[in-house]
């Protein structure tokens, strides 16, 4: 329990400082020479277990947190799926995140500092899950839309210090209900998606402006 307890301290702390935008995040992609300086800088990248806001948000209702937890899981699955072929990352699981946990401290940077000497790796990408509801209907006929919203934040392992972070947060909408989205409702597609298919896209296109991935 006591482990237990520092776990669910750090996580809080990784997610004090989120802050979300009204929409998706729109970062310009890192061009290759950006990419090459920033895996020399950053050679070892540790993929943390996603994490929700059900223990740091008090409104969140029972059957919120089910869907977060639901959404949490289906995001490690897409993430594990990102990283394939990427020498440079170690996926961690929650129970080998648990055994990391050190066992004299709550300290965020502690706990850092062992992931990095544990698993040789200098930084840590901790993904925040704040929003996952599915959409309601057909894929030409929802009556309400996909929603989902969560947070990359990747640490140094070594200071703590913040190395990049990016930000997702869409409500699907039609093209004509708000004609300022024509881009993204191209790149969705003229139908409905759903949580999972959203949630896959916004994974995607989050990781590819990371320049160390």
């Amino acid at each position: 329990m006591e482990k237990f307890a520092v776990s669910i301290a750090w996580l809080l702390a990784l997610t004090f400082a989120v802050l979300l935008s009204s929409c998706a995040t729109k970062q310009p992609l890192p061009t290759e020479a950006d990419r090459l300086e920033a895996q020399r800088r950053v050679p070892c990248i540790v993929v943390m277990p996603v994490d929700t806001v059900v223990n740091s948000d008090a409104s969140v209702t029972y059957s919120n947190a089910a869907e977060l937890e639901k959404g949490a899981a289906f995001m490690d699955s897409v993430l594990a799926e990102q990283m394939v072929g990427r020498n440079n990352v170690r996926m961690l699981s929650t129970r080998q995140f648990m055994s990391l946990i050190p066992e004299q401290s709550a300290e965020q940077l502690d706990l850092l500092k062992k992931i990095g000497s544990e698993l040789k790796c200098n930084a840590v990408l901790t993904t925040t899950l704040q929003t996952y509801r599915q959409r309601v209907g057909g894929s030409y006929g929802a009556e309400s839309p996909a929603s989902v919203a969560f947070f990359f934040r990747m640490l140094d392992t070594r200071d703590g210090k913040v190395l990049w972070t990016s930000t997702f947060k869409e409500t699907q909408q039609t093209v004509m209900s708000n004609i300022l989205a024509v881009g993204t409702g191209e790149s969705r597609g003229l139908k409905w998606l759903t949580v999972e298919e959203l949630t896959t896209l916004g994974i995607s296109e989050q990781i590819k402006a990371c320049p160390y991935l």
